[in-house]
């Protein structure tokens, strides 16, 4: 989505399920995330916009049936208000994705919990590209651009997961397992894609798994899936530096294993304001720290960008 809040230009990913909103937006001045969270009722919708865990103010107004989006902008404090729209961004070739998701949950009482939840995501292709067909396939895995079809594969899998378990408990067991997929960023050159498991089968706790699949609007194919695809020298000590600096931003340098060995990541994903490098459970710390994210602002990992990057162009 693309509009303005008193003037100010901003850029908004909306994720729209049933009556409800969700989702961030950012002035294109500042480039800093503010989440979202509210209510579409009939034609009227109320948001409230979040800092970290503080409301800092509120949205409401009236939505068309072609999702134009307009009303005031009005500070928690109410010492503020400010007119403001936002529509689809249709100059994009890819203004909206549709996220398929089906889902299980059992419970057998004595013999144990089944929960199972699994998106799929379709782009939404009016111009009928065959490259945004492939992406459409290749991130979720599901061979079929049909909703419908999609959410039939999805429960079929889902149910045959459910009597492979029901036919072999043997002794009580839960079973969990989630994937949800998310837009990370969009433009006309790349889209990102967000994709988050948690499966738990038994034992202590489960597992976290948190991955990017980056593809290139021009060609369809996956990109970003290597480190040397974005910077040119991994052991350039200003990098490494800067690296270990966000780290200790987040815990000290004892809760880590091996911290004066840490090296960047190779996992990382594309936001509109940067890059996040993504450490997997266990990569780089215990299990309790979880899933660890550090993120460079575009100028921030400027000089150390390869030429050659795909993404070289967000930086300049």
């Amino acid at each position: 989505m693309k509009g303005s809040i008193g003037g100010s230009a901003i850029t908004m990913y909306l994720y729209i399920r049933g009556n409800r909103i969700s989702g961030k937006y950012y002035y294109d001045n500042i480039k800093q995330f503010i989440d979202i969270d509210g209510n579409i009722n009939g034609d009227t919708f109320y948001i409230n916009e979040f800092v970290g865990n503080n409301k800092t103010a509120s949205l409401n107004g009236n939505v068309t049936e072609n999702m134009f989006f307009s009303g005031f902008w009005i500070s928690s404090d109410k010492n503020n208000k400010f007119n403001f729209n936002f529509s689809q961004f249709e100059s994009s070739l890819v203004s909206k994705a549709t996220i398929i998701n089906s889902s299980l949950n059992i419970d057998l009482e004595e013999s144990g919990k089944f929960e199972s939840s699994r998106d799929a995501i379709v782009i939404e292709n009016q111009k009928k590209s065959k490259v945004l067909d492939k992406i459409s396939i290749d991130v979720d895995g599901v061979k079929s651009l049909d909703e419908d079809g999609i959410a039939s594969i999805l429960n079929s899998e889902i149910i045959a997961d459910y009597n492979n378990w029901k036919n072999n408990l043997s002794e009580e067991t839960d079973i969990t397992v989630k994937r949800e997929i998310n837009v990370s960023y969009l433009d006309d050159k790349i889209i990102s894609f967000s994709i988050d498991n948690y499966s738990y089968a038994g034992g202590v706790h489960g597992i976290d798994t948190s991955v990017a699949y980056i593809y290139s609007i021009e060609t369809g194919n996956r990109i970003g899936t290597k480190l040397s695809d974005l910077i040119y020298n991994t052991r350039d000590m200003d990098l490494i530096n800067l690296m270990k600096n966000k780290l200790l931003s987040m815990h000290s340098e004892r809760d880590y294993f091996d911290f004066n060995n840490i090296e960047l990541s190779d996992t990382f994903d594309i936001t509109p304001v940067g890059v996040k490098f993504i450490y997997p459970v266990y990569k780089i710390a215990d299990y309790s720290k979880g899933i660890i994210e550090i993120e460079f602002t575009f100028s921030e990992l400027k000089p150390f960008v390869s030429d050659n990057s795909p993404f070289f162009y967000l930086f300049e």
